[in-house]
Parts: C-alpha cells; structure tokens; sequence
C-alpha cells in the first residue's frame, strides 16, 4: 500500500514537472496554436463539406481545407501589403519632393505645421516657442526613430510570417484529426458527456461570435471612414473605407492607421477644418463604434452582460494583443458556464416554477 502511494505521488510530482519542461518548451507556439483552434472552429462546416467532397479521406480533405483557409486570408493579405506598400512609396516620394522644394526636411516640417499651429494659436499663446529650432533639434531624433521602426517592422514581418505557417501546419492536423482530439480530451476530464459537449458549445460558440463582432466592426468601421472621406473630399473613398475595414482587427490603434495618416495629409495640404473634422470623426464616431457593436453582437450569442464582455475584450487585448480578441470571451463564457456547472452540482439543476390556475 505505501509503495503504490509512492509511486502515486512520485508520478504525480514527475507529471508536474514534465508539463511545465513542457509548457517552456512549447510557449513560443502556443499564439500559433491558439490562431489554429480558432480557425478549425470557424471554418469546420466548410471542412466537413470538403471532406465529404473528398470521400471521407481525412488527409485530403484536411490538406484541400487548409489550403482554402491560406487562400482566405492570404490574398487579402497580399492585396493589403501591396496596397500599402504602394501608397508608402508614393507618400514618401511626395514628402521627398516637398522637402527638395522647401529647401531642406526642418523648412518643410516648419511649413506643414504652420497652419495648425495657426489654428490653435486663436486659443493657445505660442510665441514664447521657436518652432524652427524645435524641428532642428528633433529631426536627427526622428530620423534615428524612423530606423528603429522599420527595424522592428521587420522583425515583426518576419515573426509573423514564421508564426502564420505553423499555424497552418497545426491547423491541417487539427482538420486531419482535431476532432479526435476533442473526444480523448474530453474523456479524459471528470465530467459528464452533457457536460463536456455544453462546454465544449460555450467554447464554439464564443470564437463564431468573435468572429461575427470583427466582421461587423470592420464593415461598420470601413462605412463610416468612406463615408468621411467622401465628405472631406479625398481620393479612394471606396479604398480608404476598406483599407479601414481590414485594419480594424488590429488591437489598439486599429482604423486609425487609415484616416489618422488621411487627417495629417489635410492638415499637410492646408484644409485645417476638413482635418480636424477627420480627428473628431475618428476618435468619436469610428473608433468608438467598437464598444458599442461588438458587446451587442458577440454578447447576443453567448448570452454574456454587454459590460462583462466589454472588459473581458479590452483585458484581453492588452494581455495578449489580437489574439485576446478571442481568448477574452472565451474565458469569460468558460467561467460562466463552470460557474453554472458548479451550482447545479451543488444545488441539482436549476428548475423554473410554472404558474398554475391564471393563463
């Protein structure tokens, strides 16, 4: 009886250390893998068509349903690169031309900021600051800036890029064999198969209706720049609003990429009032359609208080970045549902009285 309590608790303290030898191990990949489950949940429908398509050949239909899910993303992606990297060409061609013609970057700098600086100094006294000396101090300070960021740009780049193909290698084997997996992971936890399942449908259906919230943010976020843009009169409304749209799912800064830079060349090209307008409609309307839209769409599904959901969102964000788009809500209806499981274990499931006698 003592050996085997022995080696009980000499297994249980080797299990203990071997999963988190483990956990360092894998901690790199863990963001990969977590992109991985999120699309195999969102895109499993369509996996279980192709599969049906390739007569049931698990392999088959796990490689045609990654490639399917690279061809989704990845040709918007390539389409928004080279969008973006066009219009950086042209920005910075045009800056170089206005700096040539302005007879050096602090003159020109000094001209751009002239008419805003205007504009607040109706409200502001500025006189006691030299913006020229301002700008000459700065300007070796920006330049050394702009080095580190395209740095870190491409470092990033080259992150991302390794992060992206092991997230599709995961996700070929979770198409291959995740349902599989689903089942023994779930035999193996100390619930029952209806718990297991309601737990498994609160996971599911919290990473649909993330999905639903980003689509609808960004439809809405790329209407409402499009919109403005339209009014201010600049270019490319169409592509500018959706431009928007796809830079919304970046945590933070988010559409702002699209008309912060969009208001700064208004304010470059003279139209102080159209860039302040820009500024305001930005931050106000844009921006904080966010708060308001995705609570009401993802929490309409998952049955979550639009407040909850709304801090669970906005923790998740500055804890993981994008990817706490997904895990905050997720965590949020796991911990409801537990919660719920926990009181009917305790108190037997909840029952709602029927009135008798008054229709």
């Amino acid at each position: 009886m003592n050996n085997k309590r022995s080696t009980i608790i000499f297994l249980s303290a080797l299990v203990l250390l071997v999963l988190v030898l483990s956990l360092l191990i894998t901690r790199p990949f863990l963001k990969p893998f977590a992109f991985a489950v999120i699309l195999a949940v969102v895109f499993y429908p369509l996996h279980e068509r192709i599969l049906r398509l390739a007569k049931k050949r698990a392999g088959l239909g796990a490689l045609l349903s990654t490639f399917t899910v690279i061809l989704v993303f990845g040709v918007p992606a390539f389409l928004i690169v080279t969008i973006g990297a066009n219009e950086a060409m042209s920005a910075a061609h045009y800056l170089s031309r206005r700096s040539a013609e302005e007879g050096g970057f602090t003159l020109f700098a000094t001209s751009i900021l002239a008419t805003p600086l205007h504009f607040i100094g109706r409200f502001v006294d500025l006189s006691q600051y030299d913006l020229h000396a301002i700008v000459n101090s700065n300007a070796q300070k920006v330049s050394i800036g702009m080095v580190g960021v395209g740095a870190a740009i491409l470092s990033n780049l080259a992150r991302f890029t390794v992060d992206a193909l092991i997230t599709f290698v995961i996700l070929f084997f979770l198409f291959r064999e995740g349902k599989d997996w689903a089942y023994r992971f779930g035999k193996i936890m100390p619930l029952s198969d209806a718990q297991v399942g309601r737990l498994y449908r609160n996971i599911s259906d919290t990473i649909i209706a993330n999905v639903y919230g980003i689509l609808s943010v960004g439809i809405a976020q790329g209407i409402l720049t499009g919109i403005a843009m339209r009014i201010v009169g600049l270019p490319s409304s169409v592509l500018l609003g959706l431009a928007a749209g796809f830079a919304s799912i970046i945590p933070v800064v988010g559409s702002s990429l699209v008309w912060g830079p969009a208001a700064i060349y208004l304010f470059v090209q003279g139209s102080t009032g159209k860039g302040v307008f820009l500024l305001l409609w930005g931050t106000l309307v844009v921006s904080a359609i966010d708060n308001v839209i995705r609570p009401w769409v993802v929490g309409g599904r998952v049955e979550l208080h639009p407040m909850v959901l709304l801090f669970f969102i906005l923790g998740g964000v500055e804890a993981f970045g994008f990817l706490g788009l997904f895990l905050g809500p997720v965590v949020a209806a796991v911990l409801t549902a537990v919660f719920a499981m926990l009181r009917e274990e305790v108190n037997g499931p909840v029952t709602i009285p029927v009135a008798s006698g008054v229709p």
